[in-house]
């Protein structure tokens, strides 16, 4: 299952200091769904103040977060890959566009990096 945020830019928040309003994105929810359409129709279903306070439904944005299974399958698939490809990658006189390059960017986000291989 994939998860999902999503916000608007349509409201404004109230800060802490009386008199002040702050225009700016609200979080309208977190929610899960095999699709963003799905997920957006978890979020309309399980939070009805959204379209009771006035929010257009067509104006929310969605972003797809990664779950700690997705970080998961990615930290599996280039611990698999990453000694190989960086062989492959120096052999060929690391070409700019060598998938190795991709595994690196990848690998940033982890929590866990996988260490490069040492030859």
């Amino acid at each position: 299952m994939n998860e999902y945020i999503f916000y608007t830019c349509e409201g404004y928040t109230e800060p802490p200091l009386e008199g002040h309003i702050v225009e700016n994105c609200q979080v309208l929810g977190r929610e899960t769904g095999k699709t963003a359409a799905e997920a957006k129709r978890n979020l309309l279903h399980n939070r009805p103040w959204i379209e009771e306070c006035g929010f257009d439904v067509e104006e929310i944005i969605c972003k797809q977060l990664l779950t700690d299974e997705n970080i998961a399958d990615i930290q599996h698939i280039i611990e698999y890959l990453m000694k190989d490809e960086y062989k492959h990658y120096l052999e060929f006189e690391r070409p700019e566009d060598h998938i190795y390059i991709t595994l690196k960017r990848l690998n940033k986000i982890l929590v866990h990096p996988v260490k490069r291989p040492k030859f």
